[in-house]
């Protein structure tokens, strides 16, 4: 039987979480699944690239992790998740199946990615449905990927046709590749994943002979931590 707290935390789900159903499940690669999920209520939401949603897996608790919708067409909104981990959302991803459902809060502000045109985009596993949602926006980036499982990255940017434009690297001497990814133009910066590399790329940007024209940067994650974005 529920407890009183997991009643309690539904009841307050209902009134604000959005069921929806899981209609494609596609594993695209190692440590990588792609879910598509569908609710009559995200007709009626305004989604522009770089909003995150979050999502409760499991009922009985108030636990929600945030994921960046690569694509948001009518009721249908599509994520990229990487399964590391033993949390009770890589749990789901990596056992979910057409026909599941969950709940759904958002879109939400998250990174704004309009405006931008010439972007360096540095990042992790973490940060590739944000770097998909980029070229909504703009097709001319490059991108820095540091990587626990470089081949495993490197397989997922080709499958989404962004392997020419980007290089993926062990997660060592990340600002090296950085400073070899400026362009000569006006560019703006995008870092997110690592708390230590954004604050890391963000730190040494004030040392760059052209500085980005702006820069937006959020960390994902942090080693030792949990509830970032």
């Amino acid at each position: 039987m529920p407890t009183f707290t997991e009643r309690l935390a539904d009841l307050a789900g209902g009134a604000f979480l959005q069921a929806a159903d899981v209609t494609a499940v596609e594993p695209c690669a190692p440590g990588f699944v792609r879910v598509e999920l569908r609710a009559d209520a995200f007709r009626r939401t305004e989604w522009v690239p770089g909003m995150k949603v979050q999502l409760r897996t499991q009922r009985g608790t108030m636990k929600m992790r945030a994921y960046t919708p690569v694509s948001w067409v009518d009721d249908t909104t599509e994520l990229i998740a990487y399964t590391h981990g033993d949390g009770p959302a890589a749990d789901w991803f990596r056992g979910v199946r057409v026909g599941d459902t969950c709940e759904v809060f958002g879109p939400r502000k998250s990174i704004d990615l309009r405006g931008l045109d010439r972007v360096v985009f540095v990042g992790d596993e973490s940060s590739i449905a944000l770097a998909c949602a980029l070229t909504v926006v703009t097709p001319q980036v490059k991108h820095v990927f540091e990587a626990s499982d470089p081949a495993a990255v490197s397989a997922l940017l080709a499958a989404r046709g962004l392997a020419e434009k980007s290089v993926v690297v062990p997660r060592t001497n990340v600002l090296d590749h950085v400073r070899e990814a400026l362009p000569d133009e006006p560019f703006d910066l995008v870092v997110t994943g690592d708390a230590a590399t954004v604050h890391a790329v963000r730190r040494d940007s004030r040392n760059w002979p052209r500085r980005p024209g702006e820069i937006k940067g959020k960390a994902y994650w942090a080693e030792g931590r949990t509830g970032l974005d």
